[in-house]
């Protein structure tokens, strides 16, 4: 009898120790993500925390481009029309220069 009672405490230990095992490598792994995810977040949130910063800039700067292509296209069709009306010009000049007949 009291060998089943060692035996039967014996195999209740070894599952036991076998429990804390893997209970000890599940905690090991939790704890290897939690800091992975710490690193995470840390990264995100540098990055994060400097794109308000980043957008507004570049925001600012396709304004400006906006307004320096709507300046550009004003200043060529002031050449358009400008070409246009030498481009008259001389078919005029061309006209008057030809003599009557």
């Amino acid at each position: 009898m009291l060998s089943a009672v060692v035996i039967i405490n014996l195999l209740i230990s070894l599952v036991c120790f076998y429990i804390a095992a893997k209970v000890w490598k599940i905690r090991r792994t939790i704890a290897l993500l939690e800091s992975r995810i710490a690193a995470i977040e840390r990264c995100s949130s540098n990055v994060l925390s400097t794109s308000p910063d980043f957008l507004a800039n570049r925001q600012q700067g396709a304004r400006q481009l906006r307004r320096r292509y709507q300046q550009l296209e004003l200043q060529l069709q002031q050449v358009q029309q400008l070409l246009g009306l030498l481009g008259l010009g001389r078919t005029l000049w061309r006209r008057r220069a030809r003599p009557l007949r």
